[in-house]
C-alpha cells in the first residue's frame, strides 16, 4: 500500500513539474568591437548597441513584401511560387558567411534559380566585404592559378600566365561545358562570395563560390577551395573562430549547430482573404 502511495506522489510531481526552459541563443562579443552575435537554431543576428545590424530571420518581411502583388495585376498567379533559404557557413570576427539560395516562378518564360555564398561585414554599411582588402591580391591570384578546376577553364595559356590581377585572370577564363561564370561575375565572387573553412598551419582554407555563366545553366554553383597565407592582423580572429571562442569555421559549422532557415510563398496565397 505504501508503495502505491509513493508511486502516486511521483506521478503527480511529473505532471505538475514546470516545463524545461527553452534553450538560450549562443552569444559572443567580437574582441575589439561593439559587435555581439546571437546564434540560435533558427537565426544568426549581430547587434551593436542593442540594435540588430545583421539578421537572417528578419529578412522574411522583405521577402514577402517583394512578392506582394500589384493591385492592378491581372495575370493568374495561382501557379507562382518562391523559395529563399540561408545556411550559415562561418563566422570570423565581424564577418558572417552564409550560403543563400533562391528559386521559384513569378511569371515570364521560365523559372529562376540561384545559389551562392555571401560574406557580410556587420560593421560596414550594406555589409561591405572584400577578400582582396584582407589578403594581398598576389596571394589570391597565385592560389587561384594553382587550382586544378580553374586550370580546366584556361582559354589562352599565355594570357593566363601573364595575368597580374584577379580581374585579368577572370576575364580570360572560359565558361566551359559546366558553364562557370568566371568572366561574367568572377571578380565579384572572389571579393565577397567566400567562407573560411579551416586552418592549416600558417594558412587558411577559403572557399569561393562562382555563379553560372548564363540562364541555360541557372541554379548551378561552383565552389573553389584555395589556401591563403594568413595575414598577421587576421591571426587572432581566426584563432578565436578555430577554437570556437568567437564564431566558428566552416568545417565546424555542423557541430557548432549553425542555423539553416528558409522562406516559402505560393501565388495562391495572394488570393486568400
Amino acid at each position: 500500500m505504501a508503495r502505491m502511495l509513493m508511486s502516486s506522489v511521483v506521478m503527480v510531481a511529473l505532471f505538475t513539474a514546470a516545463p524545461a526552459p527553452k534553450s538560450q541563443p549562443l552569444t559572443w562579443k567580437v574582441t575589439g568591437s561593439d559587435v555581439t552575435f546571437e546564434m540560435s537554431s533558427k537565426d544568426l543576428r549581430a547587434l551593436r548597441g542593442g540594435k540588430e545590424v545583421f539578421g537572417l530571420l528578419s529578412r522574411k518581411k522583405g521577402f514577402l513584401e517583394d512578392l506582394k502583388p500589384d493591385p492592378e495585376e491581372t495575370r493568374d498567379m495561382s501557379d507562382w511560387e518562391a523559395y529563399h533559404s540561408f545556411k550559415v557557413l562561418s563566422v570570423v570576427g565581424p564577418w558572417a558567411s552564409y550560403e543563400e539560395s533562391s528559386s521559384g516562378y513569378t511569371g515570364g518564360a521560365h523559372p529562376y534559380a540561384h545559389s551562392g555564398y555571401v560574406t557580410w561585414d556587420v560593421t560596414k554599411e550594406h555589409g561591405a566585404f572584400n577578400l582582396l582588402d584582407v589578403f594581398p591580391e598576389k596571394d589570391v591570384l597565385q592560389a587561384l592559378k594553382s587550382d586544378s578546376f580553374v586550370k580546366e577553364h584556361i582559354d589562352d595559356a599565355k594570357a593566363f600566365n601573364d595575368a597580374k590581377t584577379v580581374k585579368a585572370l577572370m576575364e580570360i577564363l572560359k565558361p566551359g561545358e559546366d558553364c562557370v561564370g568566371f568572366n561574367s561575375s568572377g571578380l565579384d565572387n572572389v571579393k565577397r562570395s567566400v567562407a573560411f573553412h579551416h586552418v592549416e598551419g600558417d594558412k587558411v582554407a577559403v572557399r569561393i563560390a562562382f555563379n553560372y555563366d548564363n540562364e541555360s545553366c541557372r541554379g548551378n554553383m561552383f565552389v573553389v577551395g584555395v589556401l591563403l597565407p594568413i595575414p598577421e592582423a587576421l591571426k587572432p580572429a581566426l584563432e578565436r573562430a578555430r577554437t570556437r571562442q568567437e564564431g566558428f569555421l566552416m568545417k565546424d559549422a555542423r557541430s557548432a549547430k549553425a542555423p539553416s532557415l528558409s522562406f516559402e510563398w505560393e501565388g495562391a496565397d495572394a488570393k486568400k482573404p
